[in-house]
């Protein structure tokens, strides 16, 4: 298994997913190469990639157990709840950017409920409103 960093995030989606992981160490190496460009295919952007990877290195803290030799403690429970703050806001961000379009009301069951809502508003424009405009200016010279 291979690993590398160029020290450029904006070089390669690998290098930029390694530098949001924290995984720039060649002497520590946390994911090779072959996992990360696996996991982004899996997931399909690098966002989520890096979540994905964030998460899964946060298993691993979180079931490494806390010890203390002396004044000296290792506490890994905090370690991977950082990790996981950091992938939810990754998610987010590419969740952010992912918003798409919604058009309510098209099914019948939503047309019904819409119109069964006491607090809603009276819509500005209605079906056929325009199919003849000349009714709609001889009523407003009544």
């Amino acid at each position: 298994m291979s690993w590398s960093y160029s020290g450029d995030p904006s070089a390669s989606d690998l290098d930029w997913i390694r530098f949001q992981i924290g995984d720039t160490d060649a002497t520590a190496q946390v994911f090779s190469d072959e996992e990360i460009l696996g996991i982004l295919s899996d997931q399909g952007n690098k966002n989520d990639a890096a979540a994905f990877l964030l998460r899964r290195r946060a298993q691993d803290l979180a079931a490494t157990p806390n010890f203390r030799i002396g004044r000296f403690s290792e506490d890994f429970g905090t370690a991977a709840a950082r990790l996981e703050e950091k992938a939810d806001a990754l998610a987010a961000a590419n969740a952010a950017k992912h918003v798409g379009l919604f058009a309510g009301g098209i099914s019948e069951s939503d047309r019904a409920a819409r119109e069964a809502d006491a607090d809603r508003t009276s819509p500005a424009f209605t079906k056929d409103m325009h199919d003849f405009p000349e009714a709609a200016e001889s009523e407003a010279g009544e």
